[in-house]
């Protein structure tokens, strides 16, 4: 089951900051750029899995998908190998 949180870090959080969870384990984190460089992307995604992955997207559900879509090919290799 997939499902998000607020990042915490220091004890501090900000807006639009997210942590991405499946089954309970904490997989990746969404977060928007509110200055981005060089019109880039402002949503950052990463995947806290082997292989990872991240990147930027223009919005929070594009981010969420990737975030999602990563670790659900990461599972399948995993999955493979084991």
């Amino acid at each position: 089951m997939w499902s998000m949180k607020k990042t915490v870090i220091g004890g501090k959080s900000r807006d639009d900051d997210w942590v991405i969870c499946f089954n309970r384990h904490e997989v990746g984190r969404v977060m928007l750029d509110r200055f981005p460089n060089n019109g880039a992307a402002p949503w950052e995604w990463s995947a806290w899995c082997y292989p990872s992955g991240q990147g930027r997207v223009h919005s929070m559900e594009v981010a969420r998908e990737n975030v999602r879509a990563t670790v659900l090919r990461a599972t399948k290799i995993i999955t493979k190998r084991g």
